[in-house]
């Protein structure tokens, strides 16, 4: 199918299309942007927190290292013979539920803790080491430990010529945890309300937007369905006057009575084309087929008795037509117009003859998923070109090679798919196959 521009330009697209991508471009940039926002939010709020502890853990540490040389001394005493003292004291109150801290001597012993925060141990430092335990390899300077469920500080202790000890403060992040799920929860939830709001708030501001556009273009088609229907009366009168001219003025060279008939009946069939683009146009507007216009019928029925009756025209050119259903298929069982239907398939069929060469083949291949039912129409033509795919559809294209037809047959043909909840698409298109896909539902199961 060698296809290109006609004398009039493409249409614009159809409004109702661009106004659901602006709204679903809209409402992914919206949702992207908000994401994004949440995340930064979420981000920084944790990271401020983490770094709030991070401080408290610092000047828990600096009280700590300061008690340090006081408990060394009183560990000590109690560790000579006026005293006795089996082990490190912990001192514990429901106030230090939430931390822990820990002094160490300058060999890694434990001198005393206080808190009741679970710890874990720390590298080279394993938990509750005593007196007993000699020769523990220790960090030897600021370490940071995080778990689920805290954080810690190890920090060692010096004086001006030696080492004191060490120290570690642990605390507790279940507060902080707790803010950031409930952050965490509140931002879901005004995200959730904004992407709502946002879009009910678009869509009416879109809708209101396209309401000039959409009442121009319903005004256009019910000029072009009045025009066309207010035509037909003067062209059918027309060429009855045409038909009433005696033969003997007919033979006159001078009247071009052949001529004269000849575009009054291609003018008769661009009208009917128009009105019916129209009227398929405007009534996919108002929705899906209701079930009162529905009838059910064998759709490879329908393709079998559209072959027989083109065969001839067909034969003219030497083009040999195939049906190709699914071998497990005996049956299409299709609920929707037959006729409508019947004029897409004839559009099809007629446009792959006209572009197959003489001795060539279309085929009419037909198979059905669970719920689709696809319907190849191809042709050995010169095929479409890349940059041509999407304007096929568009009114008033026409063949380089071979006229004699409207072009308004793909756009008549994608208007009764869509009526029908499908769809007409170019499938494969190269020199020696081209191939227009028609996919409709199938027709749900009893």
């Amino acid at each position: 199918m060698a296809l290109v521009t006609g004398s009039i330009p493409p249409l614009p697209p159809d409004p109702l299309q661009l106004r659901r991508r602006l709204a679903l471009q809209g409402g992914g940039f919206a949702l992207l942007l908000l994401a994004a926002f949440s995340g930064s939010l979420y981000w920084g709020i944790a990271s401020q927190r983490q770094e709030d502890q991070r401080t408290e853990l610092r000047q828990l540490a600096g009280s700590a290292a300061a008690q340090l040389p006081l408990i060394a001394h009183e560990t000590r005493e109690a560790e000579g013979s006026a005293k006795f003292r089996a082990g490190p004291r912990l001192i514990d109150s429901p106030a230090l539920q939430q931390q822990r801290l820990q002094w160490f001597d300058a060999r890694g012993t434990l001198l005393s803790e206080q808190g009741g925060l679970a710890v874990p141990s720390l590298p080279g430092l394993p938990r509750g080491a005593l007196a007993s335990a000699r020769g523990i390899s220790v960090p030897s300077q600021a370490l940071w430990q995080r778990w689920p469920g805290g954080m810690s500080l190890w920090q060692p202790v010096d004086s001006q010529d030696e080492r004191l000890g060490y120290v570690r403060v642990a605390l507790s992040d279940q507060a902080a945890r707790a803010d950031l799920t409930r952050l965490k929860r509140g931002l879901l939830l005004g995200g959730v309300v904004t992407v709502l709001a946002a879009l009910l708030v678009g869509r009416r501001m879109l809708r209101m937007a396209f309401l000039p556009l959409q009442r121009q273009v319903s005004a256009l088609q019910r000029f072009t369905a009045d025009a066309s229907h207010e035509l037909r009366h003067p062209l059918t009168a027309l060429r009855t006057q045409l038909a009433a001219v005696p033969p003997e003025l007919r033979r006159q060279p001078a009247l071009a009575w052949r001529e004269l008939d000849g575009l009054s009946r291609r003018m008769g069939e661009l009208l009917d084309d128009l009105l019916l683009l129209a009227r398929q146009e405007q009534a996919g507007q108002e929705g899906p087929l209701a079930m009162a216009e529905l009838q059910e019928f064998d759709l490879l029925e329908l393709l079998e008795d559209l072959l027989r009756c083109y065969a001839p025209q067909a034969g003219v050119r030497s083009v040999r037509l195939e049906l190709s259903p699914d071998p497990a298929t005996h049956c299409v069982p299709f609920r929707g117009q037959s006729e409508p239907l019947l004029r897409l398939f004839t559009n099809l069929l007629l446009n792959a003859i006209r572009h197959s060469p003489e001795g060539g083949t279309v085929s009419l291949q037909v198979s059905r998923a669970s719920r689709l039912i696809r319907v190849t129409v191809a042709d050995q033509g010169p095929g479409i070109a890349p940059q041509d795919r999407e304007q096929v559809f568009e009114r008033f294209w026409r063949g380089t090679d071979r006229g004699g037809h409207s072009g308004l047959g793909l756009a008549i043909g994608r208007a009764i798919a869509r009526r029908h909840g499908g769809e007409l698409r170019l499938g494969e298109s190269r020199e020696g196959r081209c191939e227009l896909v028609v996919e409709l539902p199938a027709m749900d199961a009893p």
